[in-house]
């Protein structure tokens, strides 16, 4: 039995819309800021509870713990929003895989949506009790959160780390020639890859402290004294984070198998070198650059990790003549349209209006008014969300009569 030809088989007979290189492009484009909120999130609720036990070793401590309890509750939100597109342009180009891997440990596909709702419950209990002279008991919510969290993210790459292994589907599905249908083992976990990108936490959350400080500068709620120890505690966690990272990138590139070629890669080692270059940087100019280039550095770094991460993706598929780029293109130019002005008109302008009320209105302290520029963004937001509708509706119903007519 040929497990490519079997991969091969197992393709949508239906095709793709377009070329799969696009959908290859939208999935690693789209998977950055989807990991960039997992890192954020992951980086704040590790941090919220360090502080919060730490509230008594200084006035800011019990400051700090409150923030970063929010900016976790928010980003978990974020990240299973943003999760969403990556997940579904994954599935229609490497939908062989992904499903045999969910298959195999289905038990643990199915369980990851129960522990996440679970632990964002209990982050939300912890939200709800974290404030000024909190008991310190409601920490616990936190830690079991946070450790379900962890879960999940080890859930998830082993699901994306077995989808890449089909020459031991067969041994996962029949041990010993024997049929196991129960779905209760995770069965592959690289732990260089997994601890690797799990590190980034930290880096990610002192960055985002650097650029917290310069973002309240127009706050006098948050005083120069606070923000001062906000991005000292960004430097001082973000440096030894980005070159513990850099060690764990290269454990995971001389980990791969010789049979792959991917240790000698130079695009690979280009993640612990541009890790240790932003850690030399962060170290010597927390004080004097503004915080968002460190946040777009950062960025930079996790495109150039989703690119690295398609790249051995599909260095381990090829041998077995899975190749996405020759899947059947059977275009479909008006659903490519309406995705694409969805795309710019809804996620660029709604999104876009979203995203600069909720940044405008973060810096005021008190009650926002928006400015002009925001309320006729608002005003275009809500017309072009109309015109999306009636668009959706009436394409349906076009598609609707015409089957009908052809029936």
């Amino acid at each position: 039995m040929d497990i490519g030809t079997i991969m091969n088989t197992m393709r949508d007979p239906a095709g793709v819309p377009a070329v799969p290189q696009l959908f290859q492009v939208l999935a690693v484009g789209t998977w950055v800021f989807h990991i960039a909120f997992v890192h954020l999130t992951l980086g704040a609720a590790g941090l919220a509870i360090y502080a919060f036990y730490k509230r008594e070793a200084g006035p800011y401590w019990e400051q700090m713990s409150i923030a970063m309890t929010k900016v976790a509750k928010v980003g978990v939100s974020l990240l299973i929003v943003l999760g969403v597109a990556p997940l579904l342009f994954t599935q229609v180009i490497y939908d062989p895989q992904w499903y045999t891997s969910n298959v195999l440990s289905a038990g643990w596909a199915i369980g990851f949506i129960f522990t996440l709702i679970a632990g964002y419950c209990l982050w939300f209990a912890f939200y709800w009790g974290n404030h000024e002279g909190a008991k310190r008991y409601i920490g616990v919510y936190a830690v079991l959160s946070l450790a379900l969290f962890i879960l999940d993210g080890l859930i998830m790459h082993a699901l994306a780390y077995q989808a890449i292994l089909p020459d031991r589907w067969m041994e996962w599905y029949a041990p010993g020639g024997v049929v196991d249908t129960s779905g209760s083992k995770l069965h592959a976990i690289e732990w260089p890859r997994y601890l690797f990108i799990m590190s980034l936490s930290a880096p990610a959350v002192g960055l985002y402290l650097i650029a917290y400080a310069d973002y309240f500068a127009t706050r006098s709620d948050k005083t120069p004294e606070y923000r001062a120890f906000a991005r000292l505690l960004g430097r001082t966690i973000a440096v030894p984070g980005l070159a513990v990272s850099a060690l764990l990138a290269s454990w995971w590139q001389l980990d791969h198998p010789a049979a792959t070629g991917l240790s000698e890669q130079p695009l690979g080692w280009l993640l612990p070198g541009f890790l240790l270059v932003l850690a030399g940087l962060t170290a010597a100019g927390y004080q004097r650059l503004h915080g968002y280039a460190f946040l777009g550095i950062g960025l930079g770094v996790l495109a150039l990790l989703a690119f690295w991460r398609e790249v051995v993706r599909i260095t381990y598929l090829t041998p077995f003549g899975y190749i996405a780029s020759d899947y059947k293109v059977h275009a479909d130019w008006p659903s490519l349209v309406l995705f694409f002005s969805t795309l710019a008109g809804v996620g660029g302008l709604v999104g876009g209006y979203y995203l600069a009320l909720l940044y405008r209105a973060g810096r005021v302290q008190g009650t926002y008014t928006a400015e002009p520029p925001i309320a006729r963004l608002g005003t275009a937001a809500v017309a072009v969300l109309v015109v999306w509708i009636g668009v959706f509706f009436v394409y349906g119903v076009a598609i609707w009569i015409r089957n009908a007519l052809l029936a």
